[in-house]
């Protein structure tokens, strides 16, 4: 007669022979013979389980638990089985508690609790994947994988701080983990020592060098940056993104030509892409070419109607055609992008459309920058203006209108309009702006949507500004030598570089065309005029004057000047605004206030434009400027 061994052995080998009806009655026998034999209901549960007998089995291999535990420690294969068919049934969080009991018997376990994890990660489950890591970790913190996966459920249950710090553990456990060093590398704070050490391990990864590019661009390092972008085009020249990536950093380089090239091959490669459309409208603008980038535009807002920066780009491409009726109505786009949407809604008055105002005054509250503020300004008088002046537009007359500015033109504005109550803009609202007399409100940059709808329009316009007369400074000239205001610099970040002039290049050919020269720039250019000046190039640096912040003091230097030659910035505006001789020094691709092909400003008659014929090239212009200063001054 067979021993209870014996007879498990016995049924067992039916078992994994997949005779189960004759297994199943060898441990019944078993079973009626020894009732509550733990190996006996552990192996018959599984035997159901095998059947397709679930519950039935479960039920068995919990009660050989019960009858076991406590003795010899426990036995981890119970619970591993256990939790097997707990997951089969469905019920993940005693499936989870089984193995931890399992791997609490057994350290070796801990893989199950884990593997048990990513199973549930793939079933969308991270609950109860992060109870199952969280359990394997209590048992063994020193394992690298349930700390990655911990992460992953840590993420999908929206704890990123929490999940971050698992990863930075997990980095410290295995150091030479490409994978996780490059997640962790690809996380949107990463620092530049994350991805560097990411890309030490794996170089092949295109998306690193995509990440490190970004990061060294936000922090200014263009050319590291665009190292970075072609380092990961060498691994995917099909990456769109890359060759976008790549095009900004151009841009910035004051390459426009180069950054059309990349942004025509990543649209080649993401045609659909609204954003790299948009960027190649701006490319085709940095180029001088605004019907190409008006194209582009609508190509991007085709795909994505909704995209802000598209309508800006399509509204400046319209005005720099001087389609000026339907460009000034895109122009009104420009308040659902950046910056001008932090500044919408300002006022709570009504939004003047041109309408009678019923005796009531208007607040026009100046926009953007300085120069900006001063362009508009000029048609502040066809709004004040009788109606009965022939010049004036279909706008009716005003009783009254308020002017809020920027408080270096308050000085300026308010001696120079008539008619006009001038604000000055502080940092906090001024009572007067809300005083109950004013029907309506306009930003001044929606000026010309109602008064500028063609280009004869323009003709209206007049120098505005007048300078102070007791602050215009005696001037000792040298013969009969026109004396010349110079700035040659912005710091505008985006255009500054295609902009801004060599003062060295500016100041030998106004020398050599005989002037005398004297500084309107802003900022700290001492040592640069005292290196002219060791080579036999006088330029006068006033002091006492803030080029910067004394605009109505800058106003009156200007009037004491023959000529101003300046860059586009706001001292060309202020030139042009008090009706003063002014010639803009105009990069390839100005902007769409300059208009296209032409060497005059409907906004300033007293301007006149020399551009550069490609880009880089100040010599063309610099050396007209020369040629027609001899001839005004022989």
């Amino acid at each position: 007669m067979a021993t209870l061994q014996e007879a498990l052995l016995i049924a067992f080998d039916l078992q994994r022979e997949g005779r189960f009806a004759e297994a199943d009655s060898v441990y019944g026998q078993i079973l009626d013979a020894v009732p509550g034999h733990p190996p006996a209901l552990h192996l018959r549960g599984l035997l159901l389980a095998q059947c397709g007998r679930l519950e039935e089995g479960c039920a068995l291999v919990e009660q050989a638990i019960a009858a076991i535990d406590g003795q010899d420690g426990g036995q981890p294969d119970l619970h591993a089985n256990h939790a097997n068919l707990l997951e089969a049934l469905g019920r993940f969080g005693g499936a989870a508690e089984a193995l931890a009991r399992a791997a609490a018997l057994d350290p070796e376990r801990v893989a199950l609790l884990n593997n048990f994890a990513v199973r549930r990660l793939a079933a969308d489950d991270p609950a109860t994947a992060e109870r199952a890591l969280r359990a394997a970790l209590d048992l063994q913190p020193g394992l690298a994988d349930p700390r990655i996966n911990r992460a992953r459920a840590l993420d999908a249950l929206g704890r990123p701080e929490a999940a971050l710090t698992q990863r930075r553990i997990a980095a410290l456990l295995a150091p030479d983990d490409a994978a996780l060093l490059g997640a962790l590398a690809l996380r949107p704070n990463a620092g530049e020592g994350e991805l560097r050490r990411a890309l030490r391990l794996d170089p092949e990864q295109e998306a690193l060098w995509n990440r490190l590019g970004a990061w060294r661009k936000d922090r200014g390092a263009l050319s590291s940056a665009r190292s970075a972008y072609e380092r990961g085009l060498a691994l995917d020249p099909a990456d769109a993104a890359l060759w976008n990536n790549r095009a900004n950093v151009l841009k910035g380089q004051g390459a426009p030509g180069g950054a059309r090239e990349a942004l025509l091959r990543a649209a080649a490669l993401q045609p659909d892409s609204a954003a790299i459309r948009n960027n190649l409208a701006d490319a085709h603008a940095l180029c001088g070419d605004p019907e190409a980038a008006l194209a582009e535009a609508e190509a991007a807002l085709a795909r994505d109607p909704a995209l802000a920066d598209a309508r800006l780009a399509r509204a400046s491409a319209l005005l720099a055609l001087g389609r000026f009726a339907v460009g000034w109505d895109a122009w009104e786009d420009r308040w659902s992008a950046e910056p001008w949407c932090r500044t919408a809604g300002r006022f709570p008055q009504p939004w003047w459309t041109g309408q009678p105002l019923g005796g009531g005054r208007l607040l026009v509250w100046g926009e953007q920058g300085v120069g900006d503020e001063l362009m508009f300004a000029t048609l502040l008088p066809l709004l004040t203006q009788s109606s009965t002046d022939k010049t004036q537009s279909s706008t009716p007359a005003l009783a009254g209108c308020l002017l809020e500015c920027d408080a270096r033109l308050a000085p300026l504005f308010a001696r120079s309009l008539p008619g006009v109550e001038v604000v000055p803009r502080g940092p906090l609202t001024d009572p007067r702006l809300s005083a109950p007399d004013i029907a309506a409100q306009i930003p001044s940059g929606s000026l010309p949507r109602l008064l500028l709808r063609a280009e004869e329009d323009f003709r209206r316009l007049r120098p505005i500004l007048a300078a102070d007369p007791a602050r215009t400074p005696a001037v000792q000239r040298s013969g009969r030598r026109p004396l010349v205001g110079i700035a040659w610099h912005t710091t505008n970040p985006k255009w500054g570089r295609l902009r801004n002039v060599p003062l060295a290049d500016l100041t030998r050919a106004l020398h050599a065309a005989g002037a005398d020269m004297v500084v309107l720039q802003y900022g700290d250019c001492t040592a640069e005029v005292a290196a002219l000046a060791a080579e036999g190039v006088a330029v006068a640096l006033p002091p006492g004057l803030d080029r910067k912040d004394d605009l109505d003091g800058l106003a009156a230097q200007i009037a004491a000047t023959d000529l101003v030659v300046t860059i586009d910035n706001a001292t060309a505006h202020l030139a042009g605004a008090l009706g003063h001789p002014v010639w803009v020094l105009l990069s390839h691709a100005p902007d769409w206030r300059w208009l296209v092909g032409r060497d005059d400003s409907p906004w300033y008659p007293s301007a006149r434009l020399f551009r550069q014929p490609a880009a880089g090239d100040w010599r063309t212009p610099l050396d007209a400027v020369t040629g027609r200063l001899r001839a005004l001054f022989p």
